[in-house]
């Protein structure tokens, strides 16, 4: 043994501090989609119980569909405005602007043949 053995002392390791980080959590995006949550089932339950309180009568008698025929065959209806004739349309759209007219008022009073 000629060549001495030199032992080799272990290095100590020196420690370093690490900082010590909490990761935040997305508290407030966790809150805030259970809120949504929370506001569409409660819209779901107002909607149910308004839609189920609700209820429609639709009447209508004969005499009534007979005097509106009959109201029907002397007026006219024009942009879905009723006049008792197409005299009267023509007065009452004659005089007015052509912006506040629709165009099928605009070809009603253009075509009207006195």
């Amino acid at each position: 043994m000629a060549n001495a053995i030199k032992k080799q002392t272990p290095k100590k390791k020196t420690a370093s501090k690490k900082k010590v980080t909490t990761k935040k959590t997305n508290t407030a995006k966790k809150d805030s989609s259970m809120g949504i949550m929370l506001l569409v089932a409660a819209g779901l339950i107002l909607l149910i119980y308004f839609g189920s309180s609700v209820s429609v009568d639709v009447e209508m008698s004969v005499n009534e569909t007979k005097q509106a025929s009959e109201n029907n065959e002397t007026s006219i209806i024009i942009s879905g405005k009723r006049y008792p004739s197409l005299e009267a349309a023509r007065e009452s759209l004659k005089f007015m602007p052509q912006s506040q007219l629709t165009d099928e008022e605009i070809n009603f009073v253009e075509s009207y043949k006195e």
